[in-house]
């Protein structure tokens, strides 16, 4: 049925620090696609040869999402940081990089910021698509992980994915998110289908492997079907044990 993409960041630490022993303990495992934040303090070409060698894709790259995009004067920065980071992945073979917001301006109101926010992705999406990439915007919770970012809800990336309409700009639907904000999964899916890029993974709550929270997965994987959606399953979370392979028994017993 689906796909699963593990995030490195997260997943196989038990393989080390260095993300190509991850990427090797991965593909052992049998996982073919995996995902990573940046390659800060890591080494390119090593990266490249790891996946190459174990025939592992590189699903998603994040942008710096510390960057505030409410605020006009900082876009220049954003736009150098994203290209930067697509030449990256272009060399790496990834064709997907995750764009979040920073945090907010409580000075400026909400419908002004969003517009502010989509001229900068608006830009963006010029340079993804003339470097054959997709953007994905993702909205990250602030109840529980990320107090004071803008994207809190999938209202905000779906807005201006929405008013783009542009091939290049996707939503990177992040369920774990979306449960600590209290959303409603399904009408959330059914809203935002026809701009669904990506989807994440992970539990509620703890944001533990799928199975070890008190979330119905077998129904959500339904409510995923439903929308259409083809693509990899990216799993983002705590292992809770020391395997990350065994962690993944569940979900990937479900998603085949």
């Amino acid at each position: 049925m689906f796909t699963i993409s593990t995030n490195l960041e997260y997943m196989f630490k038990e393989a080390g620090e260095r993300i190509e022993d991850r990427i090797a303990a991965a593909a052992a495992a049998g996982i073919t696609h995996v995902e990573i934040f940046s390659l800060e303090g890591r080494d390119i070409d090593s990266v490249a040869e790891a996946l190459k060698t174990h025939n592992v894709t590189l699903h998603s790259m994040l942008v710096d999402p510390r960057i505030m995009l409410v605020l006009k004067d900082t876009h220049e920065k954003f736009l150098a940081t994203l290209k930067d980071t697509a030449e990256q992945a272009v060399k790496l073979g990834c064709k997907h990089l995750v764009c979040g917001s920073g945090t907010g301006a409580p000075f400026l109101p909400r419908a002004i910021s969003l517009d502010v926010v989509c001229e900068a992705i608006d830009k963006a999406a010029d340079i993804a698509e003339e470097m054959g990439l997709t953007l994905l915007l993702e909205a990250v919770n602030t109840r529980v992980d990320h107090p004071g970012v803008f994207f809190s809800h999938t209202s905000d990336t779906y807005y201006i994915a929405n008013k783009l309409n542009r091939p290049s700009v996707k939503l990177l639907y992040d369920l774990y998110h979306s449960v600590a904000e209290h959303e409603n999964v399904a009408d959330t899916l059914t809203t935002i289908k026809d701009h669904i890029g990506h989807i994440q993974l992970a539990d509620y709550p703890g944001r533990g492997e799928p199975g070890a929270g008190t979330l119905d997965w077998p129904t959500l994987l339904g409510q995923i079907s439903d929308t259409g959606y083809t693509g990899p399953l990216g799993v983002e979370c705590y292992p809770s044990g020391e395997s990350t392979p065994e962690a993944l028994t569940y979900i990937r017993s479900l998603a085949n």
